[in-house]
């Protein structure tokens, strides 16, 4: 037997499966809060502030996977 020493969770199939669910769950939630500001009839600052701070977590966290699917995060 070879031994192969374990990388991690965020190796191989498991890091593009977390990129792309993402990507995809980044660009609905810009879309959805560009919806949210121009639709909806009851916005307050509190919504859109908890809509501004969890889409930029999301687009923060899709950012670094993609940081790390270049190798440039180690």
């Amino acid at each position: 037997m070879v031994y192969v020493a374990y990388k991690g969770m965020l190796f191989g199939g498991w890091l593009i499966f977390l990129l792309v669910l993402f990507i995809i769950l980044a660009i609905a939630g810009i879309i959805w809060f560009i919806l949210y500001v121009e639709m909806s009839q009851r916005k307050n600052w509190k919504m859109v502030t908890l809509f501004i701070v969890l889409n930029s977590m999301i687009v923060a966290f899709a950012i670094q996977l993609m940081l790390l699917q270049a190798n440039v995060i180690f």
